[in-house]
C-alpha cells in the first residue's frame, strides 16, 4: 500500500496523532510513506515536526520527504542573507524569499526558541536545513505521480507572477480545473486547503490539504494500485 500525507505546517501532535492512525489501521514499515511537503511555518511547532520527520528518515527507510513551496521560501530566504547558500539551493529564487516571514515565518522562528544574539538564520539547526534541502519536488510509484501543488497540464502555458517558479510547487487552478490524463498517472497533491476539510477525490487527481495550518483536520490517504476512487482511503487527524 501507498500512504500520503498532506501539509503539516508546524503542527506537531496532530502528525503524531495521524501516524498512530495509520499504524493502527495496518501501515507498516514496508508500505511506501510519502509526504507532501508544506512541514513549516503557521502552526505552533516547526522545529519539533522537522526533529520528528528526520528521526522518521532515519528508521523508515521507504519514506519520501518532497518539498512544499514554504520549505522553499525559507530556503530562498536563506538565500537572501547567505550568498554560499546559493550552491545549495539551485532550484531557489531569492525574490520568493522576500515573502517568507509573512507567510507563516514568524511562527516557525519562535519554535526553535530566542533569538537572542544570533542571526535568525542560525537559529535553526543545519540538520533542519539539509533535511529541506534534501526533499525531493516530485515522486512516482505505481499510477500515482506525488507533487507538492499540481503539474502544468499539458499544453497549458503556466506563469506565476513577478518571480521564476517551479509548477510543482505553486501551481493552482490551470492545474485544479484540468480534465488531462497527465500520462496515466493519478496527481496526488497538497498545497491549497480544501473548504470544507475533505480531500478532493477525482478520476485524475487526489488533493489532500485539508487546512491542517489553518486549524482544520491533517489528512493522510491509503491508495490502492489500479487506482480506484471507491477503494482509497482516508484518515484524518484533528
Amino acid at each position: 500500500m501507498i500512504y500520503a500525507v498532506g501539509d503539516i505546517h508546524g503542527q506537531l501532535e496532530k502528525l503524531r496523532t495521524l501516524l498512530t492512525i495509520l499504524r493502527t489501521a495496518g501501515m507498516t514499515d514496508a508500505d511506501t510513506l510519502v509526504f507532501l511537503g508544506d512541514y513549516v511555518d503557521r502552526g505552533p511547532d516547526t522545529a519539533g515536526v522537522i526533529g520528528h520527520l528526520i528521526e522518521m528518515r532515519e528508521r523508515r527507510p521507504n519514506t519520501v520527504f518532497l518539498r512544499g513551496n514554504h520549505e522553499q521560501m525559507l530556503l530562498d530566504a536563506r538565500q537572501r542573507y547567505d550568498c554560499e547558500f546559493d550552491a545549495r539551493n539551485p532550484v531557489g529564487n531569492c525574490e520568493s524569499g522576500r515573502y517568507w516571514h509573512a507567510e507563516g515565518g514568524v511562527q516557525t522562528l519562535k519554535s526553535y526558541g530566542p533569538r537572542n544574539d544570533r542571526h535568525w538564520t542560525e537559529m535553526i539547526p543545519e540538520s533542519h536545513w539539509d533535511f529541506m534541502l534534501d526533499t525531493s519536488l516530485e515522486f512516482e510509484e505505481g499510477v500515482y505521480r506525488f507533487v507538492h501543488a499540481g503539474v502544468v497540464p499539458p499544453g497549458e502555458d503556466w506563469h506565476f507572477g513577478e518571480f521564476d517558479a517551479d509548477p510543482r510547487l505553486w501551481i493552482r487552478t490551470l492545474f485544479h480545473v484540468s480534465d488531462s490524463e497527465f500520462d496515466g498517472k493519478t496527481i496526488v497533491f497538497g498545497h491549497t486547503p480544501t473548504a470544507d476539510e475533505r480531500p478532493i477525490l477525482m478520476w485524475n487527481k487526489i488533493g489532500i490539504d485539508t487546512g491542517a495550518g489553518y486549524g482544520g483536520p491533517l489528512t493522510a490517504v491509503g491508495l490502492p494500485d489500479p487506482y480506484d476512487l471507491r477503494f482509497v482511503k482516508i484518515y484524518q487527524a484533528r
